[in-house]
């Protein structure tokens, strides 16, 4: 009998944490950039400033995007410059894909609303300090119409 209740308090513990460990956020960073009416202009970048303390842990690099269903393209590039901070910079290029050759929406529709998401890298910071990402449009376009915001999750 005492066996049957050890199993059980334990069992329970064991669900407890889970339950808190999957409920937390493990995001070192999360933000978003919002594009004034919903246009991203050629001159607009997206900055975000992330402050690094852990140069060991290997992290996922997410790009978010969200458009509105007026969206008129598969796709969007855009350029990834990152400075150390040493001032080192590293620039790419990076397709987000949108939409499937069907013309259906590739990330989660809400409304009038998709949102796009992408893992685009998985690595460690080489050194601790403030990070600078940079994210800008890298197409032909001046204006791109129907682009609510940007966003880098770290994690």
């Amino acid at each position: 009998m005492k066996t049957s209740k050890l199993i059980i308090a334990v069992s329970l513990m064991c669900i407890i944490v889970l339950a808190t460990q999957s409920c937390s956020d493990n995001a070192l960073y999360d933000s978003a950039y919002s594009f004034k009416g919903n246009e991203w202009q050629k001159s607009d970048t997206a900055s975000f400033y992330v402050d690094v303390t852990d140069s060991i842990t290997n992290y996922d690099f997410i790009l978010s995007l969200r458009t509105t269903k007026d969206y008129l393209y598969s796709n969007l590039w855009v350029h990834i410059m990152i400075t150390s901070p040493d001032q080192s910079t590293s620039k790419v290029a990076q397709k987000i894909p949108l939409a499937n050759p069907d013309g259906s929406w590739i990330g989660k529709v809400s409304g009038s609303l998709v949102e796009s998401r992408l893992r685009f890298d998985a690595k460690n910071f080489p050194i601790k300090g403030q990070y600078l990402f940079q994210i800008t449009n890298a197409t032909q376009e001046e204006v791109i119409e129907e682009v609510v915001d940007i966003g880098l999750r770290i994690e």
